[in-house]
């Protein structure tokens, strides 16, 4: 008997040895431990039967083992959990989120146009008889003219030029020159423009503006002009 219970255990120890192999599931573990156990245990009680009974004690031994063997190795792979494996949960790595749209910036270039309109002054000119100074009744309307647009702009200073034909010495005509120019501003001062916006200058018979061999020629040189500073 002793002799069969070694013999089973020894089976018992080789099959937990292969049970315990890394790669078999925890069901096929069951199955060889409780084949294992069963086989130990029913081995040795079948030998010890039928060596009692004087029948084959081997035979008996190693069918019962086989026997007991199947049903505890079915009983152990019952009970036995299978390993469940429990796949590891995926990494899910953060989306990174999205970088903010840069701020539409809208320049604003405020353009600033500076129009300067300025009113276009004319004073017309006047003219003189031969050899004189005194203001033609025909030129007052003109001169009254001149008084309205220096009275609207008293920021202007205005140069009355006086001008002869050709007519007598350089010098004389110099002198009526003068004296033209002079009779101008004495009229536009009596009229209420300050003296201080005038300014007179004589030219003599330097700067004709029309043949002084004719008639009509001499008459337009004989004149008085004005001349705007600013």
């Amino acid at each position: 008997m002793v002799k069969y219970l070694r013999i089973g255990l020894i089976l018992l120890c080789a099959v937990s040895l292969v049970s315990g192999c890394a790669n078999m599931t925890a069901r096929q573990k069951g199955f060889m431990k409780g084949a294992a156990a069963g086989a130990a245990i029913c081995g040795g009680t079948a030998a010890y039967i039928g060596h009692q009974n004087d029948s084959n004690p081997d035979r008996a031994a190693l069918t019962g083992a086989i026997a007991c063997g199947l049903v505890g190795g079915a009983i152990g792979a019952i009970l036995a959990k299978e390993d469940v494996v429990v796949p590891p949960e995926p990494v899910v790595e953060p989306i990174p989120e999205p970088e903010p749209e840069p701020a539409i910036v809208e320049e604003v270039v405020e353009e600033v146009v500076v129009v300067e309109v300025r009113e276009k002054i004319v004073l017309r000119g006047i003219n003189f008889d031969f050899d004189k100074s005194d203001i033609k009744p025909e030129f007052v309307p003109v001169l009254d003219e001149a008084v309205v647009i220096l009275k609207k702009h008293t920021d202007i200073n205005v140069i009355v030029e006086g001008h002869t034909d050709w007519t007598g010495t350089e010098k004389y005509n110099m002198g009526l020159s003068e004296r033209r120019a002079a009779s101008v501003c004495t009229y536009l001062a009596d009229k209420g423009i300050s003296q201080n916006s005038l300014e007179t200058v004589g030219y003599g018979e330097a700067n004709p503006i029309a043949d002084n061999h004719t008639r009509e020629g001499r008459s337009m040189n004989r004149r008085v002009v004005f001349k705007i500073l600013n």
